[in-house]
């Protein structure tokens, strides 16, 4: 019995202990590291539709190319939008996705009347990528794709821009100037890939992102006769824009993801919008794969290995100022989003998707959201940080 006693007793004394040590010196957390691994291996991303000024859904704008200028995103639209959205700037709010200004449809400056590319410029243009000129503070950079069907060149100018290497009608560089009133072309060049770079002839596969670093212009083509994404550069110097001739752009040679897998079937892994910048004193392109829901930080220095971040896109149900819909969820997982448009600015991360007409209908799961997705063709704005991109980035080759 004594025995008993001594057991309880001490048993008590264990208790008491470990209670009060719990008491005066609890555990403290680990703190939290913001650039180590996110435990999710997919990036979740809820967008904000695009709204006007009055606070409805734009009408079918095809994003294109974005880009942050003076505190506000710009966005430009590709051939497949609604006719009143084309050859425009469009200046949208970050925080709400609202269109805060419409540019007029740009005029050809007086200096580009003799231009080869006039013509072309002038119809329903396919505009792909916007850039942030470096050499003016008012001015941007966009590009053509696809001119195979409404561009058309003179005798003369075949012959002049003959030789692209890629497609018949060549890719063109365009800068843009606006003035707060009005919106010009102020300069033209056409682009002439490495001969043995093998761009093929493929007019809807061509350059869609546009990205600066310094003077650097870095040219991404979707993709290329073998499937492949490539990114070239040229520089921007101070004659560039009073050349009238071909600019000779340089393979960059990126270490880019190779998705298809070895005795399988090639299939595009296309990149369709860039951006730069600077983080942890390194130097980083972003590129969105749209097609395979991901982005890619690649090196610009290719001095560390291309990361991949995997992508999921929700749409909220409501649309613009319209009351919430009852019957649905906040937000719903798309099916398809189609990213294009890519800027960075201040630690923040801005992404814009090009409704893929054929496809959109697909993301309807809410009879509410229909008319944005089926008739408005409305794009969305995500945001996230360049932060959560490193958390969710994985190494090019690591499973």
């Amino acid at each position: 019995m004594k025995k008993t006693k001594k057991v309880l007793i001490l048993l008590l004394s264990v208790s008491i202990s470990a209670l009060f040590g719990c008491a005066t010196d609890p555990e403290i957390s680990p703190p939290i590291d913001d650039n180590a691994p996110s435990t999710n291996a997919t990036l979740t991303l809820t967008g904000q539709w695009l709204i006007d000024d009055n606070g409805e859904l734009i009408i079918d704008p095809q994003p294109s190319g974005l880009t942050m200028w003076q505190d506000q995103l710009v966005m430009i639209a590709d051939a497949s939008a609604n006719d009143t959205q084309v050859k425009r700037l469009h200046f949208i709010n970050p925080v709400n996705a609202q269109r805060k200004t419409l540019s007029p449809i740009y005029k050809i400056s007086p200096d580009l009347t003799q231009s080869c590319f006039n013509q072309y410029l002038l119809s329903k243009p396919d505009l792909e990528a916007l850039v942030k000129d470096p050499t003016n503070p008012n001015g941007f950079i966009t590009v053509t794709e696809d001119a195979s069907t409404l561009g058309k060149l003179t005798e003369a100018c075949q012959v002049a821009f003959r030789d692209t290497y890629s497609t018949d009608y060549p890719t063109v560089l365009v800068r843009l100037h606006w003035d707060g009133t009005q919106l010009s072309v102020t300069g033209v060049r056409a682009v002439q890939f490495p001969q043995n770079a093998q761009i093929g002839n493929s007019p809807n596969d061509g350059v869609e992102g546009l990205s600066i670093d310094g003077n650097k212009l870095f040219i991404a083509l979707e993709k290329d006769a073998n499937y492949r994404a490539r990114i070239f550069s040229t520089v921007l110097d101070e004659g560039f824009w009073r050349d009238h001739s071909f600019v000779a752009v340089k393979d960059e040679d990126f270490s880019i993801p190779e998705l298809n897998q070895p005795g399988t079937r090639s299939v595009p892994h296309p990149i369709n919008g860039t951006d730069t910048f600077e983080h942890n004193g390194s130097k980083w392109l972003l590129a969105a794969a749209r097609n395979d829901n991901q982005l890619w930080l690649i090196d610009v220095a290719k001095k560390r290995p291309t990361k991949i971040v995997n992508l999921r896109f929700m749409a909220p149900t409501q649309l613009g100022h319209q009351p919430t819909a009852m019957d649905c969820p906040s937000s719903t997982l798309m099916d398809n989003a189609s990213l294009e448009g890519v800027a960075v600015a201040n630690g923040k991360v801005y992404l814009v998707n090009d409704p893929w007409k054929r496809n959109y209908w697909k993301n309807i799961q809410c009879e509410s959201t229909r008319s944005a997705y089926a008739e408005h063709m409305n794009g969305l704005l995500f945001t996230t940080t360049v932060a959560e991109l490193f958390r969710h980035a994985r190494d090019m080759g690591a499973k």
